[in-house]
């Protein structure tokens, strides 16, 4: 079932900004159904991505596309235009959360539910980090966590930094990083799962220093 999934999804072409751009302005002005499944369809691998970095057990994998699926299809129908964030930025928001809503259910499923959690926390500090609408004053602090993310990296294991380095900041899919590293992908989820649950509790001390000041 799994290889059926990923034969269809190798055969989606990704869109270009100014066909996106069209197909976006033909679903939500002209309300074309056909554009919305493009669209649903272009975004596809989005869902994938994450549902990947949460599990590699087939079973659930499959449930998390599921239900990271619909949670796609809620941004394309809830996405304004006029939002200044980018559409992948605000789908993965709904993606993770449908999925994460599902793990809660399934109480057999703790550990995945605990690194997409924590991933959920590391990813939104690393958007707002990279968001260019935020005021000055916010900026200013943006600008001292983002130095402080990256003493944070710095600190794990080199195995665990080539993990958050691949998977976060350079967006490679994990079984290339595990085939890179001459590991199994079991083994790289372990790695993943210990290198957020570290940088939770230093990105925690952080968060408590800056209110306090």
């Amino acid at each position: 079932m799994i290889q059926q999934y990923l034969s269809e999804l190798a055969k989606i072409q990704l869109l270009e900004p100014s066909e996106e751009n069209l197909l976006w302005k033909q679903f939500k002005l002209e309300q074309s159904r056909k554009s919305r499944q493009r669209i649903i369809e272009s975004y596809q691998p989005l869902v994938f991505k994450i549902a990947s970095r949460i599990t590699d057990r087939e079973e659930l994998f499959l449930d998390l596309i599921q239900e990271g699926t619909v949670g796609l299809i809620e941004a394309v129908e809830s996405f304004d235009l006029k939002h200044a964030v980018k559409f992948s930025t605000f789908a993965q928001y709904r993606i993770r959360g449908r999925m994460i809503d599902f793990l809660r259910r399934q109480r057999a499923n703790q550990d995945s539910l605990e690194v997409a959690l924590y991933e959920e926390e590391f990813e939104s500090l690393i958007t707002r980090i990279a968001d260019e609408h935020v005021n000055i004053e916010d900026q200013v602090t943006y600008n001292l966590i983002n130095q402080q993310v990256k003493r944070a990296i710095a600190r794990l294991n080199s195995k665990e930094q080539k993990v958050i380095n691949d998977l976060y900041l350079l967006g490679k899919e994990p079984a290339l990083s595990a085939k890179e590293m001459n590991i199994s992908l079991s083994y790289l989820y372990k790695l993943q799962k210990r290198a957020l649950q570290r940088l939770r509790g230093m990105l925690s001390k952080l968060r408590a220093e800056i209110k306090a000041n």
